[in-house]
């Protein structure tokens, strides 16, 4: 069967185009399809995203959000981390895992899907930022506080000594020229990487809707801070546009902090693509254990507040802005209070109500009337697939 041809996915404006034609991003986070998609281990599992896409595409999912970094630690395996590592040490890979990357960019236009590819992760669950500053310094990360869903509580470590450990990776003079010459090395080689399965050049592979510096990167306090990380993303997505004049840049940012953290996150003239993500339980908003309306109805004014003003803000920059991030977990009371919220079987009556307002409140930011260019739910798993939906 002759495969379609994708077309590369560009901008005007504040708004994104497929053909001279308006196109909108409905989209899932899949993030560990670069390790399901190695051609054999305990990882592998092709069959699996064959059928994860095949369903994604029939609900009208036409992009997943993907990594295309994961590093390992020299001290040995560590918590709550991916593994296998793509890369095992700096400027080591493992062939297998980018294998595995090449074959799932390589299925996308079969089912006429584009993927926004993230080049690093500020969270541990993949090595991340953390990981080069543990390199650069050869000292272990202070892992930050973990989510308890039985206690509903945040236990742990200190959250704050993660950040400021993990903010070094671009705000830590000392160790900023390793940190991103290791980084920039990562950039060149997966944009200029020549794709295993289909022999064509990332970089010339219009299944590739957007790359994205990192997952969530994290504001630095102070005006010093601002600049550092304003000189981070501006170096950084500089580079990849020197690579690949093609495709569409991100930051990757939350875009939680004001308009100010906004202009800061996306006004360097390489980022043509601006983010935002919205996390109702992590930022205090909802509380999955209340069985009534209360807090899912104030996480949805909230976030109709917040698409609002992250509107606002895309429309002074005169680009368009995409959800990459949303979510809330099962109903959690009841029968299904603790960790049986985590099956299956637990019902999803505030997630479904949450979703719809999600998909309502973007659908009226689209083009022509706002910025917006769509969003992506967190995130499919098998064991808890979310309802999605085509947002045009």
């Amino acid at each position: 069967m002759t495969q379609p041809t994708p077309q590369f996915v560009t901008r005007r404006g504040a708004q994104l185009l497929l053909d001279n034609q308006p196109f909108v991003v409905s989209g899932a986070n899949y993030w560990q399809a670069m390790n399901l998609g190695m051609p054999s281990g305990p990882s592998s599992n092709r069959a699996r995203v064959l059928r994860d896409l095949a369903d994604l595409s029939s609900r009208g999912i036409n992009m997943i959000r993907i990594l295309a970094a994961s590093e390992a630690s020299q001290f040995g395996k560590q918590p709550d981390r991916m593994y296998p590592a793509l890369m095992r040490a700096p400027g080591q890979y493992d062939d297998e895992v980018f294998a595995g990357l090449d074959w799932v960019l390589a299925q996308l236009p079969r089912f006429n899907m584009y993927a926004t590819v993230s080049l690093n992760n500020y969270w541990t669950w993949s090595g991340g930022a953390a990981q080069y500053v543990s390199w650069a310094t050869d000292t272990r990360i202070p892992y930050p506080v973990q989510w308890d869903p039985v206690r509903q509580v945040f236990e742990g470590g200190d959250y704050q000594a993660y950040l400021d450990y993990t903010n070094r990776f671009y705000a830590d003079p000392q160790i900023y020229n390793t940190t991103q010459r290791w980084y920039r090395s990562h950039i060149e080689r997966v944009v200029s990487r020549v794709n295993t399965v289909s022999g064509t050049r990332y970089s010339d592979d219009p299944a590739i809707l957007a790359w994205e510096l990192m997952n969530e990167p994290q504001i630095v306090q102070g005006p010093a801070g601002e600049k550092q990380v304003a000189r981070w993303i501006d170096d950084s997505a500089r580079l990849i546009s020197e690579l690949d004049p093609h495709h569409l840049i991100t930051t990757g940012a939350e875009s939680k902090n004001g308009r100010d953290w906004f202009h800061i996150m996306h006004g360097s003239p390489a980022i043509t693509l601006a983010s935002c993500h919205f996390w109702p339980l992590n930022w205090g908003y909802y509380n999955s254990t209340d069985p009534s309306s209360a807090s899912v109805d104030y996480s949805i004014a909230k976030m109709r507040d917040f698409v609002g003003d992250n509107a606002k803000w895309a429309h002074e920059l005169d680009l368009p802005t995409v959800l990459f991030e949303f979510g809330m977990m099962r109903d959690n009371w009841g029968e299904f209070a603790g960790l049986r919220a985590y099956e299956p079987q637990a019902p999803v009556s505030h997630r479904n109500r949450f979703y719809a307002a999600v998909y309502d409140a973007v659908r009226k930011q689209l083009a022509p009337h706002g910025p917006f260019a769509g969003a992506a739910f967190w995130a499919l798993d098998r064991r808890s697939a979310a309802r999605a939906a085509r947002l045009e």
